[in-house]
């Protein structure tokens, strides 16, 4: 195969890939060539050696993003006359028989398919992978340091299995920032294996940069409004992004599925009174299958379409090239901001262009202290500041220590993959030379007791383990193949075309109007036992009701936060509101001597003791605080406590003294089944996992010793 012009990553990778033995980590913007950088190399390798299994498998984090990856290697594989495959559940059985007949080329899978191979596939899998020569992972940092990173870690040592000659890993991102030692970690614990990395320069790309502050009025706590009338305190924020969007391709990210729906109706309403098409399109994880292509395929049409999404469209799906990207209330990560921000400005020559909208509440003097530092505008200040920064700062990705809920699945899936295995066979296999490395043997030992106690496991005279009945029930399940947690929903019908899905914990009442997919129905019936929302077209709306989506956030993005509060200068890409309300944040900080100390006196018995951390020691402080009965409430940056300064640093300073245990603090957590398969874990264990994942005692203790 021969490629008339590389572009310089491109170029690096060619010779990291072909000439060397290493794994990759390819790092560059959205729309750079990884993709490309990644399989040119492969492809040539496997035109020149081909053998009968598959030989390069590309893993997706998105059914979507597969689907889309599929068309671009098609083309890259048809002349060197390459089988191409995908495996989901969108895709039919007959392909996926023939793949398993004839294995060959490259195959492009998700975490949870490779999953179902395990378990209804395992006859097959020494043919279909026996020659597997590299395992391609896009958009990488998705993944690790979280549920399906370490679900998907965890089944490439499994399927070393059957492997003759050990694998490569490419990895894929635009967001590594500072970590790639914790990114090459999670590729290759054993450093049996070189780790390179391939960054592409930074462009030098025009950047114009806004953040836009409105004001809306707080609802009176004695009078209750609806959902729709406090959306309409928005004022001109809609009217601004009409103004801003309209008559280009953009996209608009929502943290919240509810602002998806609402702002796409308001703006396609400004549409339709200017006697205009209706240009915004919506894009979220609750929406039908056929809603959601309707849209990328939209999207990638000449026409002007903006599309108001969440998340599901920030990784590298291909909808064309974005003129604008808009985000309403800040996101929870830089990582995440980068990603949004690099869907526009792909053409050359053509800027980047952001747009951030972020509403505070109106406030004046009789106003919580917190609430007068305006707190969602300053995240959004520190999280740009951070973005701009040179070098770039990012999260590093969190290894995940223990996760009990990933480890119990893949015990239930290596038993289901067996037959049958002996206890020291699933260790060595899962832990010891697998994806749970700081399992200790002990834990390991008191998991398996515990799901024998369950009757999820039994134990054959011959001591081998296998699946009780009970645990086949598991197993079984159609959603065992997926180590997340999903919740239960409810299918949207209008006539024959399903809609969406809701969650049952906000189900609307029959007559209710609601938002979904960017139009306006009213519920008709509710079938509780076929999970079925039947409704039909009406004028009426009101944003539908999803569950909190909300992220931890790091502490450097709470700390730069703090430096902005406490700064002097001005920030230059404020619009003339958010300047007026951060120098007013200023204002109240200075008036409450912030800048002195961390502990505010509200009242003789009541403080604020400004934190500034990330999530996980914050949750630490709250429980401890619980622990000294200080009726602690979480403002975010800060502890509200019903105590005076003296009586919390004399408690904070003697708990810190009293050698304290993460592990009886996390016995205090209130909720202790967060993952998915928590259920099968023993209560003593999971507080043991809680207190290495969830808290962070020794920031907390830190913090204590600041004002001790």
């Amino acid at each position: 195969m021969k490629w008339p012009s590389l572009r310089p990553i491109q170029e690096e990778a060619i010779h990291a890939i072909l000439k060397s033995n290493a794994d990759v980590l390819i790092s560059a913007a959205t729309a750079a060539g990884k993709t490309e950088a990644a399989f040119l190399p492969i492809l040539s390798e496997v035109h020149e050696n081909p053998t009968p299994s598959v030989q390069a498998m590309y893993v997706g984090p998105l059914k979507a993003l597969i689907n889309d990856q599929f068309g671009r290697l098609e083309d890259l594989c048809q002349r060197a006359e390459i089988d191409v495959h995908r495996w989901h559940g969108d895709v039919d059985a007959g392909k996926k028989n023939r793949l398993m007949e004839k294995p060959s080329g490259v195959l492009l899978i998700t975490p949870e398919s490779i999953e179902s191979l395990m378990i209804n596939r395992n006859t097959r899998l020494p043919s279909v992978f026996r020659g597997l020569k590299y395992v391609v992972i896009d958009e990488i940092h998705a993944l690790i340091g979280n549920v399906r990173g370490t679900h998907l870690r965890s089944l490439l040592f499994r399927l070393r299995r059957y492997v003759e000659h050990d694998f490569r890993i490419v990895g894929l991102s635009a967001t590594l920032g500072n970590a790639f030692s914790d990114y090459a970690e999670w590729m290759r614990p054993d450093r049996d294996r070189e780790v390179s990395l391939i960054s592409a320069k930074d462009e030098g790309k025009q950047l114009l940069y806004k953040i836009h502050a409105y004001t809306i009025s707080k609802p009176d706590a004695h009078t209750s409004c609806s959902a729709d009338e406090s959306y309409k305190s928005t004022g001109a924020m809609p009217q601004d992004m009409f103004r801003h969007f309209s008559g280009h391709k953009n996209l608009i990210f929502a943290n919240r599925k509810s602002d998806v729906e609402w702002f796409a109706d308001e703006l396609n309403s400004q549409c339709r009174a200017k006697n205009l098409p209706e240009e915004f399109l919506v894009h979220h994880g609750s929406l039908s299958k056929e809603i959601r292509e309707y849209t990328e395929q939209e999207m990638q049409k000449e026409r002007p379409r903006t599309t108001v999404c969440s998340s599901t469209l920030e990784l590298g799906i291909d909808i064309g090239n974005v003129r604008s990207v808009g985000q309403v209330d800040p996101p929870y990560s830089v990582n995440s901001l980068v990603q949004r921000l690099g869907r526009s400005g792909r053409k050359k020559g053509e800027p980047q262009r952001m747009r951030l909208y972020i509403r505070e509440e109106d406030v004046d003097e009789q106003s919580e202290l917190t609430d007068r530092l305006h707190l969602d505008l300053l995240q959004a200040i520190a999280l740009s500041e951070l973005l701009l920064s040179r070098p770039r700062w990012v999260e590093p990705p969190r290894l995940v220590s223990w996760d009990l809920s990933t480890l119990t699945q893949q015990i239930l899936s290596t038993l289901a993959e067996t037959g049958g295995c002996q206890a020291g066979v699933i260790f060595e296999r899962l832990c010891r030379r697998g994806g749970f490395r700081s399992m200790p043997p002990n834990v390991f030992s008191e998991l398996l007791r515990g799901l024998g106690k369950r009757q999820i496991i039994e134990q054959m005279s011959q001591g081998d383990l296998i699946l009780a009945p009970d645990g086949e029930k598991v197993v079984g399940h159609y959603s065992f193949y997926s180590a997340f947690q999903a919740p239960i929903e409810f299918n949207v019908i209008a006539g024959s075309e399903t809609i969406g899905r809701l969650p049952v914990e906000s189900l609307p009442q029959v007559n209710d109007h609601l938002l979904l997919a960017g139009r306006r129905w009213q519920v008709v019936a509710i079938d509780d036992e076929q999970k079925v929302i039947l409704v039909r077209s009406s004028p009426g709306k009101a944003p539908p009701r999803f569950l909190p989506n909300g992220g931890d956030i790091h502490e450097r993005v709470r700390q730069k936060m703090r430096e902005v509060l406490l700064a002097s200068s001005p920030v230059s890409y404020l619009d003339s509101t958010a300047s007026r309300l951060l120098q007013n944040a200023r204002n109240a900080a200075a008036f409450s001597d912030i800048a002195k100390g961390s502990i505010v006196a509200l009242s003789p018995n009541k403080i604020l003791w400004f934190t500034w951390t990330g999530t996980r020691t914050q949750r630490a402080l709250m429980l401890i605080a619980e622990v000294l009965k200080l009726r602690p409430v979480d403002h975010h940056v800060a502890l509200e406590l019903a105590c005076s300064q003296t009586e919390a640093t004399e408690k904070f300073s003697a708990y810190a003294k009293s050698t304290p245990n993460a592990i009886q603090l996390a016995e205090e957590l209130p909720f202790k089944h967060i993952n998915k398969f928590d259920y099968l874990v023993d209560d003593t264990l999971l507080v043991q996992g809680l207190a290495r994942d969830y808290l962070d005692l020794d920031g907390a203790l830190w913090l204590i010793e600041t004002i001790s």
